[in-house]
């Protein structure tokens, strides 16, 4: 039997991952199972389960996928010390939904499921902890230059990263039951109403 190489296996998730996020946006994360991936996808199920053994894992990877080389983007840009004000990096998370074609609406139903779900849940904890984490680096030399020390720098990164979230929370909320949105029309909407 011929080796299969990484880059095979990687597409291969992908194939699959794209398959799921279709049925997940049809049926819903709570209606969707293997059995609908497998045939959405075209592949048998052993396929299916060699790649991923439940709905958890596959949101890990999906997580993974397209969500975290975007907030490794930002926190890469803190660490090299890249002035990034706090618009910016809202701007920079959010554009993950037109990059990578995910629904609003389709994270809005992970969050639902999250909290009923263990394996959900669990993914769900671990990604808004990195994400905090990686946006106070993202904007960390920002808050440097708004205060006079590094404690008071590291305190306002954090305050400001949990708002941040909040902030990309409620875009997503907002554009899963209104509608969609351009992200630079919800920036600056918050920033007057914010300001008013």
């Amino acid at each position: 039997m011929p080796k299969v190489s990484e880059e095979y296996r990687e597409a291969r998730r992908d194939e699959i991952a794209r398959a799921a996020l279709r049925c997940l946006e049809r049926k819903g994360v709570r209606d969707t199972s293997i059995a609908d991936i497998v045939e959405e996808s075209g592949l048998s199920t052993g396929a299916i389960y060699s790649h991923f053994t439940n709905k958890g894992e596959l949101a890990r990877y999906i997580v993974g996928r397209f969500l975290l080389p975007r907030i490794d983007g930002l926190e890469a840009a803190g660490a090299r010390g890249d002035i990034l004000p706090p618009r910016d990096a809202l701007r920079g998370m959010l554009g993950v939904f037109d990059e990578a074609g995910l629904k609003a609406s389709l994270v809005l139903q992970f969050w639902g499921e999250a909290m009923v779900e263990p394996a959900l849940q669990e993914q769900l904890l671990t990604t808004a902890g990195r994400l905090r984490g990686s946006l106070e680096i993202a904007i960390g030399p920002w808050a440097a230059t708004q205060t006079a020390s590094e404690e008071d720098a590291a305190a306002l990164a954090a305050t400001a990263a949990r708002s941040i979230a909040a902030l990309a929370q409620g875009y997503i909320a907002n554009v899963a039951v209104f509608g969609p949105r351009e992200v630079d029309d919800y920036i600056a909407s918050a920033i007057t109403v914010l300001e008013s």
